[in-house]
């Protein structure tokens, strides 16, 4: 089947959950154009689900957002509109063909296409780990961001990439979903709790076992030190991890807390955190945009590529040359930088956010003039 048949209709059923009742509304205002957004989007992930959620609102409110391969009452109401573009959104996508061929495809169509805080999938990464056949066709991938009308990636190493392969236009806008940014509770002495991660869907440098063994460690230090610990989740897989750590470490004051996808649910749980320590990518990104001092376990090149973003290359751990005694000694000194911490981050991720909700205005009105 081609032209993405099977994909879209795949897509009727993912992303039932996506469309909203003022999805519809929008579908039927012409003033409003369509916003086709390529992602990883209908498996849980709340990474991904987050960054879906930053386009939908704060980034893009005056468009109709919808998944690329979506097949619904909506995606053919919205066909009548007169401005209809399309989006390589956030996440690794670029370097992985899946994410190519609806940005290929669009583009021969005619489609206004342009990459908003998208990453650079790293090949030398890639080139270590067996049966990555979908990552590369590099020349493939610089000629289809040649012709997109704008390139706005996450940042310093995917810039470089692009800047080193002719993609003179390209500029760092940071991670999307650092817009979903709200109110944290104060904290007090006595509520002092850690939010910890781990998982992944790629295989981390070093292997899995070093930052699990690591991390528990961790847990054992800051329960000792008076501590609550509560281990979130932003995927099924980290929830087994999870309770499987639980288990071992076996201590009242250390939890899973509820994993469910909703995107909300991880905000409040991260949120609720005074200092976090975890493995995802997004988890670093979530308690970055909530101000929440945190380590990331850097387990492959796009975590520090977002670290160096926001000028904090040093909250990066990396998995391959973690153990127990290094972890424990980094939170000790992100303990004591807490406050100098959170204020750099918030000033970095405030900086970043009013370009991105600038640029996105800007590219909007350029493309439906």
């Amino acid at each position: 089947m081609g032209y993405g048949i099977k994909s879209h209709l795949r897509g009727h059923r993912l992303y039932s959950y996506l469309r909203g009742r003022d999805d519809y509304a929008a579908a039927l205002d012409a003033n409003k154009p369509l916003l086709r957004y390529i992602g990883w989007l209908g498996h849980n992930n709340v990474g991904d689900e987050a960054l879906y959620a930053a386009f939908k609102s704060p980034l893009f409110p005056n468009c109709l957002v919808t998944p690329f391969y979506d097949l619904s009452a909506l995606s053919l109401l919205s066909s009548f509109k007169p401005h209809k573009l399309v989006v390589l959104g956030g996440g690794t996508l670029i370097n992985d063909v899946s994410y190519l061929e609806p940005l290929e495809r669009s583009q021969r169509r005619g489609s206004r296409t342009f990459v908003f805080g998208t990453g650079v999938g790293d090949l030398d990464y890639w080139a270590k780990h067996p049966g990555a056949s979908e990552r590369g066709h590099s020349a493939r991938w610089l000629a289809a961001l040649a012709k997109a009308d704008y390139v706005g990636v996450r940042g310093p190493r995917s810039l470089k990439w692009l800047h080193d392969n002719g993609i003179e236009k390209a500029e760092i806008l940071g991670d999307p979903a650092l817009c979903l940014t709200r109110p944290r509770p104060a904290a007090t002495t006595d509520d002092r709790v850690l939010g910890v991660n781990l998982g992944s869907h790629d295989p981390p440098e070093g292997g899995i076992d070093r930052p699990y063994e690591a991390l528990k460690t961790l847990v054992r230090h800051a329960l000792d030190e008076g501590q609550q610990v509560r281990f979130i989740s932003l995927h099924d897989i980290d929830a087994e991890i999870g309770a499987k750590m639980v288990a071992e470490v076996n201590h009242p004051r250390f939890a899973c807390a509820p994993f469910d996808g909703d995107v909300n649910r991880a905000l409040d749980q991260i949120g609720a955190c005074h200092l976090a320590v975890g493995q995802r990518l997004h988890f670093t990104v979530l308690a970055c945009a909530l101000g929440v001092p945190n380590l990331s376990l850097s387990y492959q090149p796009k975590c520090l590529d977002f670290l160096e973003s926001i000028a904090r290359a040093d909250l990066a751990v990396a998995t391959d040359q973690v153990t127990p005694q290094l972890l424990v000694e980094r939170f000790e000194w992100l303990r004591q930088q807490a406050v100098p911490l959170a204020a750099h981050i918030d000033a970095a991720c405030d900086e970043l956010r009013a370009f991105q909700r600038r640029r996105a205005t800007e590219v909007v009105a350029r493309l439906t003039a």
